[in-house]
């Protein structure tokens, strides 16, 4: 990217220099005076080879008389080239450092999310468990760790996720294996009638929450996260899967 502005900026900088030669009167007297007669039509034409050096001859003389006439102009046009360009690479070694540093933080940072996630006691009469495991999936700790979560039996369709208050505190988050759980249990015992939702998945127990912390640059972050348990692939396991929505990370 930095290679294309450069090149970019250097060309603009040649089309105007060009245009501000060719369109100068006395350059464009010279190349008159100094042009070819034209040809009669009872002179062979001149070979073109000649025609072309003719060319190039009177475009040079006409340049170096334009450089001579203008010399201080073209001077202080170069200074002021070097000016421009000189802050042009300002910018772009500022930009450029401040990609690098903006990546390194993306790198190092701490990402907080679940790991492991299960149910259990899904049964008639039961108010099922859920364990979630949460590990710093990045490489420097995460602090002023906090998070909420619920456990819900809801419809398929439904989008009522409210949030809850903030639990566990605040603790530090290291790389690695190191992490904590959260239990969420169910508030009411599983009717029949919802077993059969949960079992044809019109319905399913979903576990849902925020994770907030803080990463080793001072920035602020939240990990939302959704899971569900529900439908024939599931049914009669321990396994939750990801929900399509409401799993997000800043």
């Amino acid at each position: 990217m930095l290679r294309l502005r450069a090149w970019v900026f250097f060309s603009v900088l040649l089309l105007i220099g060009s245009l501000l030669v060719c369109t100068a009167p006395s350059f464009k007297a010279c190349l008159k005076q100094g042009s070819p007669p034209a040809a009669s039509t009872t002179t062979p034409a001149p070979q073109a080879h000649g025609t072309t050096v003719l060319v190039a001859q009177s475009t040079r003389e006409c340049l170096a008389q334009f450089y001579s006439a203008n010399r201080d102009d073209i001077i202080a046009a170069f200074a002021l080239l070097l000016l421009l360009s000189t802050i042009f690479l300002w910018f772009s070694s500022r930009d450029l450092v401040a990609g690098t540093h903006d990546f390194a933080k993306m790198q190092l940072r701490a990402y907080l999310g679940p790991s492991e996630t299960f149910i259990t006691g899904v049964a008639a009469g039961e108010k099922p468990v859920v364990e979630c495991t949460i590990r710093n999936f990045g490489q420097t700790p995460a602090h002023r760790v906090s998070y909420w979560a619920d456990c819900r039996v809801l419809d398929s369709m439904s989008d009522s996720f409210d949030r809850g208050p903030p639990e566990g505190g605040e603790r530090t988050v290291n790389p690695g294996r190191d992490g904590f759980t959260i239990k969420s249990r169910l508030p009411e015992p599983l009717t029949e009638e919802e077993m059969s939702k949960i079992k044809l998945g019109t319905s399913a127990i979903y576990f849902f929450g925020a994770i907030t912390y803080r990463d080793a640059f001072s920035r602020n972050r939240r990990t939302l996260f959704r899971f569900q348990h529900g439908g024939s692939r599931v049914f009669g396991t321990e396994d939750m899967t990801l929900s399509p929505k409401g799993n997000r990370a800043t």
